[in-house]
């Protein structure tokens, strides 16, 4: 007859710092995570037709184009290496998990989603293969910039390039030096990202514009705008919550 054994402590004990190993990393590195997606997504994916399931480059030539183009490696570099380097510095400097994980947020933002995706893609339309990917996903972009028909899309790449840009890369400063203002300006950041998502995507919501399986990969991906500012403001409605329940602010009066 076989014996069983109950796993050991030990087992169990290896699985749970495992479990909460793997939890702590994706807490911090999501973000960055969300980014490689979107630029594996750029390397592979055959630019030439929206079809499902997509045509996928897999011999490498796609990936050799974009690493041969200073746009992609001007954008794309510093959103692959920099967050190595903030989360070696945050490590130094005993940052908790939260402020590693906002470092990765406006990081990738700054470099990446508002400045290689939505301006150099969107708005110039000078990025390789993402370009022709806006296109599919939304066909105004074939219209000129500020044509009345993608006004609210040039509106929301403004913004972008002279507003959440900026605030992305000094709240990368503000957290790596932990100033004090920090929570209170990445609020302000947070509510301009999210307010400028509903201007991207309300119109073609509302008139249920629809050009191929990308359509709905770019308003799933643009959730996140929406899902995280709320989710930091509430977190940060919770943290400044008083402690004994109290919220108004003043002493009992002792009777």
């Amino acid at each position: 007859p076989i014996k069983l054994y109950p796993a050991s402590s030990c087992d169990c004990h290896c699985w749970v710092a495992a479990f909460v190993k793997m939890k702590e990393f994706i807490y911090v590195w999501w973000p960055y995570i969300f980014a490689v997606a979107t630029i594996m997504l750029q390397a592979v994916v055959d630019p030439a037709e929206c079809v499902w399931p997509p045509k996928l480059d897999l011999s490498g030539q796609q990936a050799a184009l974009l690493a041969k183009t200073p746009v992609w490696l001007c954008t794309a570099g510093p959103t692959l290496i920099g967050p190595f380097l903030l989360n070696f510095m945050a490590r130094k400097r005993n940052l908790s998990a939260m402020d590693p994980q906002s470092l990765m947020w406006w990081h990738v933002n700054a470099w990446w989603f508002h400045t290689g995706c939505d301006v150099f893609s969107g708005l110039y339309q000078i990025m390789p293969v993402l370009t022709e990917l806006y296109t599919h996903m939304s066909p105004i972009h074939v219209k000129e910039r500020w044509h009345p028909e993608r006004e609210h899309l040039d509106c929301a790449y403004g913004l972008e390039l002279f507003v959440e840009a900026p605030f992305a890369l000094w709240l990368v400063y503000l957290f790596m030096m932990q100033d004090h203002r920090r929570y209170l300006i990445e609020l302000v950041a947070l509510g301009i990202q999210f307010a400028g998502t509903v201007v991207y995507y309300l119109p073609g919501i509302m008139r249920l514009e629809h050009a191929c399986w990308l359509s709905h990969a770019d308003r799933f991906c643009g959730s996140f705008w929406i899902t995280w500012p709320t989710y930091v403001f509430i977190r940060t409605l919770n943290r400044a919550r008083p402690e004994n329940g109290s919220t108004s602010g003043k002493k009992s009066k002792q009777k």
